[in-house]
């Protein structure tokens, strides 16, 4: 895809893409089963500069960090990009644009989109309800739902050594 082109000529893009197709994002899902729908406008704003806006939704299922559990989060990522073609252009572009730099070549689509979805993700995935991962057979330890005595004390630790040290000289 030639995005210059396609702002130029004020264009629009829309589709699905299938999530197999996507080989860095297939690796961290449970299921490669679905699809990303794809919109995007492209043009020149009043400006001058180039820009492609739009949005990429998709519903993927990965794995909980927490409990191991299967856990389905819904991607809705939407995008204002300004194109570059060097990185003194991106950085003159105004802030409410994110700088896309546009290879000389084009743009691989299903490239761009798995780019913009892995940095979607979140770090570590985790179901928002303990609940959910305790469907799953998790068990929230002691830290988790309360605080412990003893992790208010740091130093209760070293104070019982010095207390058992003195007891043996």
């Amino acid at each position: 895809m030639n995005p210059w082109r396609l702002a130029a000529e004020g264009g629009r893009l829309e589709g699905v893409l299938a999530l197999a197709v996507l080989p860095r994002l297939a690796e961290l899902l449970n299921r490669t089963e679905g699809v990303v729908t794809v919109t995007m406008t492209a043009g020149v704003d009043e400006q001058g500069i180039p820009f492609v806006i739009g949005r990429l939704t998709a519903a993927i299922e990965v794995v909980c960090q927490r409990c191991l559990g299967s856990l389905r989060l819904p991607l809705d990522v939407t995008v204002r990009l300004g194109l570059a073609r060097t990185e003194a252009e991106a950085d003159r572009l105004p802030e409410h644009y994110e700088p896309l730099l546009v290879p000389e070549g084009g743009l691989v689509i299903a490239d761009w989109v798995e780019d913009e979805l892995l940095l979607a993700l979140p770090q570590i995935p985790r179901h928002d309800d303990l609940r959910e991962c305790a469907a799953n057979g998790y068990r929230a330890s002691l830290g988790e739902c309360a605080p412990d005595p003893e992790s208010r004390q740091p130093f209760a630790v070293l104070a019982a050594l010095l207390r058992d040290s003195k007891i043996k000289e």
